[in-house]
């Protein structure tokens, strides 16, 4: 009995020496392992290339920028510039901004009024400029003022638009004008061969139709077409009709024109008539106004509105951007214009700017990340995809990395004391009849 008690004594002494031992081992030997493998845990700089989706470059309205952020009208300058029409002057940016104000000590040397309702270039390259209470326009050298309502029936410009050597003028309540060869006439509203319309809200020209179009807050939409030296005045939706409710327009570079309110965009051309693209509630499920939009050569529509700007591609939102994404301070955009060189201008409450697609100027940078990498040289993997963060393919047989050679490491100074740790715990357990090879 007292053998036996003994010899349970001793099992229990050995099993505890046992796991003590293993204890041991496994807080050694994963040491072990880092010390005689620690260059597959090194941190490398592993270079990779990625394609920038956007940019977007903000002016804060100030002295030495853009001095307004209500933008008025927008149109392409010479040698590249952007000339954008504001509530404070006329601001010029060429890579670096000027702006011109009132002259109140000579206006045939400046602007007759800071508040500049539109802008547009003739076909002689004379800046005609806007205002609420006349027009000027602009020789490279010298403005010449007109407010004689003998040329003008009412001196509030609501927009400008040229068409071929001709300037056309929509003038507040008296319909709209027409300069060709210093020649001033006047459509009047409600008589014979007469505009049919007193007020405009935009105009835009569609070439491939030859006809100017015309959307009025309450009238409905035209178009105007030349017919054998006159001039045709054609009702296109009236105001009582569904598509008559759309009170704005603006230019299709592919021909024809966008129509669209608060609510709804149709597109129109005479060979398709109208076509409905969306409305509001294809763009999001929150509450929404549609405030502006502007057609790009490539097919995509910018669309501002209360909550961003989207970019409609192919049927779909492509693109939301919000002040998360950089356009300012406020989601609620004003204004949306493209420029020649495809950058597209925007204003919000806050901030003037311009988004550009990284599809127009494919810029690349290098980004560096710390990562655990093996001992041998990463290869590095050129990415061409829109998508910020990097997608990895199979790499092809001239990246694959040579096959590596097994060597085994040279004893470490652990070596001798994990032998008599092993003996040990061969001895051990030698006495319930067991063996540890090694």
């Amino acid at each position: 009995m007292v053998r036996f008690q003994s010899g349970e004594r001793m099992g229990h002494q050995a099993i505890s020496e046992l796991i003590v031992v293993v204890i041991f081992l496994l807080l050694i030997i994963p040491a072990m392992a880092f010390s005689g493998n620690s260059s597959s845990l090194s941190r490398e700089n592993v270079t990779t290339t990625e394609t920038i989706p956007y940019t977007i470059k903000l002016f804060i309205p100030t002295t030495h920028m853009i001095h307004s952020d209500q933008i008025t009208d927008l149109i392409n300058g010479h040698n590249g510039d952007v000339i954008i029409a504001t509530s404070f002057g006329i601001s010029t940016y060429n890579g670096s901004w000027s702006t011109r104000h009132l002259n109140l000590d000579n206006i045939s040397l400046g602007l007759m009024d800071d508040y500049v309702t539109a802008v547009e270039y003739d076909h002689d390259g004379n800046l005609w400029i806007g205002y609420s209470g006349g027009l000027q326009i602009y020789n490279g050298r010298y403005y010449r003022t007109i407010r004689d309502q003998q040329l003008l029936k009412e001196t509030r410009i609501l927009d400008l638009q040229r068409w071929n050597d001709e300037m056309w003028i929509a003038t507040g309540h008296a319909g709209i004008h027409r300069y060709r060869n210093e020649t001033w006439t006047w459509f009047q509203p409600g008589v014979k061969n007469g505009s049919g319309f007193y007020e405009v809200d935009s105009m835009a020209l569609d070439p491939a139709g030859n006809m100017l179009v015309i959307a009025t807050p309450e009238e409905g939409l035209w178009i105007v077409r030349p017919e054998n030296d006159t001039i045709q005045f054609v009702l296109l939706a009236g105001k009582s009709e569904t598509f008559g409710l759309l009170k704005h327009v603006k230019r299709d570079p592919h021909g024809g024109v966008y129509f669209f309110n608060e609510s709804t965009i149709v597109h129109f051309d005479e060979t398709s008539g109208f076509q409905p693209i969306l409305a509001v509630g294809d763009l999001t499920l929150a509450q929404n106004t549609v405030n502006d939009l502007a057609a790009d050569p490539f097919g995509s529509l910018y669309i501002a509105t209360d909550t961003g700007i989207y970019i409609w591609r192919d049927g779909a939102v492509f693109r939301h951007l919000t002040r998360f994404e950089g356009i300012g301070t406020s989601n609620i955009v004003d204004t949306i214009n493209v420029d020649a060189q495809d950058r597209v201008w925007f204003s919000t409450q806050d901030d003037v700017g311009y988004y550009l697609d990284a599809a127009m100027q494919d810029p690349r940078i290098v980004i560096e990340r710390m990562t655990i990498a093996p001992a041998e040289s990463p290869v590095p993997v050129e990415l061409s995809s829109s998508v910020p963060s990097p997608v990895t393919g199979p790499m092809t047989s001239s990246q694959v990395p040579a096959p590596a050679v097994t060597a085994h490491p040279a004893p470490g100074p652990l070596s001798g004391i994990i032998d008599h740790i092993l003996r040990a715990i061969d001895s051990i357990t030698s006495r319930f009849g067991l063996s540890i090879v090694h």
